[in-house]
């Protein structure tokens, strides 16, 4: 890059982290769709969760990601952070919020636009289980996933394994609130029936506990019949 580029591409990074400082110090936001006022967290992911979600962004060199679950967009700022920092070419953040104008008047793009990312950021109003599908059969790919949608378990099963063919090989799935028992579950599916990896885990405690989970980097060669229990 030209140090012009250099010099752009700071700023816009500093634009972004100064957005998450005031969202995480006030801890409240007023909704200009409506004149609502939100209180941020604990419905939004942790400081700690979301710097660890940008670190892995980072650390992966990823340049196309896609996250269910926008709500208050904390998350989604970390992964834009992530991916200015990166630089690369063309980047690009899928999110996925059939909720965002009801549940969160629009916060969450809200909080998108004024730190300046709203271009980076693809946003289907739409149900996880509908969307993904149709991005497989479009062709799609991503290198870093974010998952804090449905919750049940036969949601996020259902997103895991399709995540499981959208993301790269080998490539990222950080899981939201891991510690709840239908989350952990469906993972270790992907873990002992689809060769995933489980890369980190945080405290057990974590009120929002998480996990990284990288997908299989070897071709899908089990047998029709494969099944290990979990």
């Amino acid at each position: 890059m030209s140090s012009g580029q250099i010099a752009d591409q700071r700023s816009s990074v500093r634009r972004v982290r100064s957005v998450i400082e005031r969202l995480v110090r006030d801890g409240t936001a007023v909704a200009r769709s409506d004149g609502t006022v939100h209180s941020l967290f604990p419905v939004a992911v942790s400081a700690a969760e979301s710097e660890a979600l940008r670190e892995w962004v980072s650390r992966e060199g990823a340049t196309q990601t896609i996250e269910i679950g926008l709500g208050y967009a904390i998350s989604a700022l970390h992964v834009c952070e992530g991916l200015l920092e990166n630089a690369g070419p063309t980047p690009r953040h899928v999110v996925l919020d059939p909720h965002q104008a009801t549940r969160f008047a629009n916060c969450g793009l809200q909080f998108l636009e004024e730190a300046g990312v709203a271009e980076l950021v693809e946003h289907h109003a739409e149900e996880s289980q509908i969307a993904l599908p149709r991005f497989l059969s479009e062709g799609r790919s991503f290198h870093l996933a974010f998952v804090d949608g449905n919750h049940r378990f036969d949601g996020v099963f259902l997103d895991l394994v399709f995540l499981g063919r959208l993301v790269r090989a080998g490539g990222i799935v950080f899981v939201d609130d891991y510690h709840l028992p239908a989350i952990k579950r469906a993972a270790s599916f992907c873990v002992s029936n689809l060769g995933w990896i489980l890369e980190e885990v945080s405290a057990a405690d974590d009120p929002h506990q998480w996990a990284v989970l990288r997908t299989s980097a070897c071709p899908d060669t089990r047998p029709f019949d494969y099944y290990v229990d979990f």
